[in-house]
């Protein structure tokens, strides 16, 4: 809870400070962050990246200058006439863009927006191949051969077929980055304005889903192919 979201804040009435404590700008309750690494056969790599993070708030406006201050960030008032001309049905209530007294006024960032969900995953696989890295080439108890060395034309993984690491001289890997596996549409900034024919929905995707995963202007899914070879 807070009474500002940073320096850029105004109270929507410039001459009271009440409604002003309310949720703050990262009032987010629940975060969910889950990542690792799974090999299950044959040295295929599986890097899942999941994140989940509940709603955010949004402040909700009357979409005019109620106070002649020039800012737009005037709050509706709660109507106690469900008749009164220009009152609005939202799932909030009923809101009045031109509160009049007796109305109490919405407190700040009463709105919630959409939850945010994100699956990426990496699928990967190394083929390690020309002998062992380094001078030194100890060998086996059994077979003579040196120690995780490949056992035929291409290894994968390398290490004595662990996947996690490469011994060859030379390693091949081909992997495919799978953004947003579950084309889940993540809203951007909810719009607050209630007299707005968008209000209660975003304009724009969400951009900062697990730190930046999402870059571009559209986070729908998205494959991208991807090779590097070492030696």
């Amino acid at each position: 809870m807070s009474n500002t979201d940073g320096l850029g804040t105004f109270s929507a009435n410039p001459y009271s400070m009440a409604g002003e404590y309310g949720p703050a700008a990262t009032d987010v309750h629940h975060r969910v962050f889950l990542a690792g690494t799974v090999t299950p056969v044959l040295g295929i790599r599986f890097n899942p990246l999941l994140v989940i993070t509940t709603g955010p708030p949004f402040d909700i406006t009357a979409g005019q200058d109620l106070y002649g201050d020039t800012l737009f960030n005037g709050r509706p008032g709660i109507a106690n006439d469900p008749n009164r001309p220009g009152v609005i049905r939202t799932s909030y209530g009923l809101l009045d863009p031109s509160p009049i007294p007796g109305e109490t006024i919405l407190p700040r960032n009463f709105g919630r927006g959409p939850a945010q969900i994100t699956l990426n995953i990496r699928v990967g696989r190394t083929f390690s191949f020309g002998g062992e890295r380094g001078a030194s080439r100890r060998t086996d108890a059994v077979g003579g051969l040196p120690r995780g060395a490949p056992s035929g034309p291409f290894s994968v993984g390398g290490g004595g077929g662990s996947g996690s690491t490469s011994s060859g001289r030379y390693n091949l890997t081909i992997s495919m980055n799978i953004r947003n596996v579950l084309n889940h549409n993540n809203p951007g900034p909810i719009t607050g304005d209630i007299t707005s024919p968008l209000f209660g929905r975003a304009n724009q995707p969400f951009s900062g889903v697990g730190g930046g995963i999402f870059t571009e202007s559209a986070n729908n899914r998205r494959l991208e192919l991807q090779t590097r070879f070492t030696f």
